[in-house]
């Protein structure tokens, strides 16, 4: 499904106060840039230029597929090749960005989730959602995540954000309502199902994401019981 792409810079980087121009749509749903960048490339920082070619690329990747080439990605962020290479030597290493600044979301979302009076359990469930919601919405991320997963910034990336979703774990158990043997593997079945569900059909991931919310809390059918040591411990 296509969507509209927004690369969200990390808190605390120079890129998140770059402002973006607005983007355009096709009638089909697909986003593009509407305009030309409004600010000279030349006069960007470090900081700036890498956030104008992640945002760049996750809307050409959107329209077109991980197959776009460098130079549709360059000419959409108003930068030359040579500049896109000079931040990024591959494709692969482009992809990986994407994917770890998703993953900086989901390790942020989590450790916000820890310090927030919501109730760990509660506070894991409107993760899930919103992790959900905007995996749904951009699905490039998912078959990027294929392509880069063995890429030494995404799998760091992914064990960072495996320790924050299983301490977040460890709170909701504690709490004594998240099933007793639940783990961070749950949670990446869970998105790998949503994937599917929504694949299959349009919307069909909130379905998904219903019964397996059902299915990590204390009490559901084949749970271990409380108390009982998670797998690890």
């Amino acid at each position: 499904m296509a969507a509209e792409w927004r690369f969200r810079p990390r808190k605390g980087t120079a890129a998140a106060e770059v402002d973006y121009p607005p983007e355009g749509h096709y009638s089909s749903g697909m986003s593009i840039p509407s305009q030309a960048p409004e600010t000279c490339w030349s006069a960007l920082g470090a900081d700036e230029k890498r956030a104008r070619l992640l945002q760049a690329a996750g809307e050409v990747f959107a329209r077109d597929g991980l197959d776009a080439p460098m130079p549709a990605i360059a000419a959409a962020a108003g930068a030359g090749v040579g500049s896109v290479y000079r931040q990024f030597p591959s494709k692969n290493d482009l992809l990986a960005a994407l994917v770890v600044e998703r993953l900086h979301e989901a390790e942020d979302g989590a450790e916000a989730a820890l310090a927030g009076c919501q109730g760990p359990f509660s506070a894991l469930m409107g993760l899930l959602w919103t992790l959900a919601e905007r995996q749904a919405a951009d699905d490039v991320l998912g078959e990027a995540m294929a392509t880069v997963s063995e890429h030494p910034a995404v799998q760091r990336a992914l064990a960072s954000t495996i320790w924050s979703l299983e301490r977040l774990l460890a709170a909701a158990r504690a709490e004594g309502r998240l099933r007793a043997d639940a783990t961070s593997l749950d949670l990446r079945l869970l998105f790998a199902a949503t994937r599917a569900a929504e694949a299959l059909e349009p919307g069909a991931w909130r379905r998904m994401l219903e019964l397996g919310i059902d299915a990590l809390e204390a009490g559901a059918p084949g749970a271990a019981a409380p108390g009982a040591p998670a797998p690890g411990d």
